[in-house]
This record gives structure tokens, C-alpha cells and sequence, in this order.
């Protein structure tokens, strides 16, 4: 069986510890939303997708029936607040 570890320390490296840990938790959580591409606004197709949860097949389909896009010099965007839109405006209520 594994023994508790305690260590003490002063109030004042305990608090910097915390500030640490709180940021390094708050930059890791910033750098994966990033990455994930939770924190943009537009989006290319293969994060769009990611985005509403559905299958690039089904993505195209909603392409066809009106979700808009944005087109500058061959890059195709999408807003995630389009793709809001789209869903809630095209879902069927249960």
C-alpha cells in the first residue's frame, strides 16, 4: 500500500504553487482549445465538420441545402455561427 505524501509550506510558496498550477491549467486548456479549433470563429471544412458532429458526407449535403460559406482567393470557410444557425433552423423537433 502507498503512503500519503504530505509537504508543508509557507503561505506564501503555497499560494505561488497554486498560481502555477492555475496557469500552466489555464495555458493547457487555451493551447487544446486552439488546437481543436474551439476558440476560432471560421473554420475549414475538416474542423467544421468536428464542429456540428457529423460526417463530411453529411456536411456536403447541408452545403447543398444552404449552409453558407465563404470563399476568399480558394479557401473555403465556414462560421460557426452559420453552422449554429443551419442546425437550428433545419432540425426537426421532437
Amino acid at each position: 500500500m502507498s503512503e500519503q505524501l504530505k509537504v508543508i509550506l509557507p503561505d506564501e510558496q503555497s499560494q505561488a504553487l497554486k498560481d502555477y498550477v492555475y496557469t500552466l491549467v489555464t495555458d493547457s486548456v487555451a493551447s487544446a482549445k486552439r488546437d481543436a479549433g474551439i476558440s476560432q470563429q471560421w473554420l475549414r471544412k475538416n474542423l467544421a465538420c468536428k464542429y456540428a458532429g457529423v460526417s463530411f458526407g453529411t456536411f456536403s449535403e447541408w452545403s447543398k441545402r444552404g449552409l453558407p460559406c465563404h470563399i476568399i482567393e480558394g479557401v473555403v470557410l465556414y462560421s460557426k455561427s452559420d453552422i449554429d444557425r443551419f442546425i437550428n433552423c433545419n432540425g426537426v423537433f421532437n
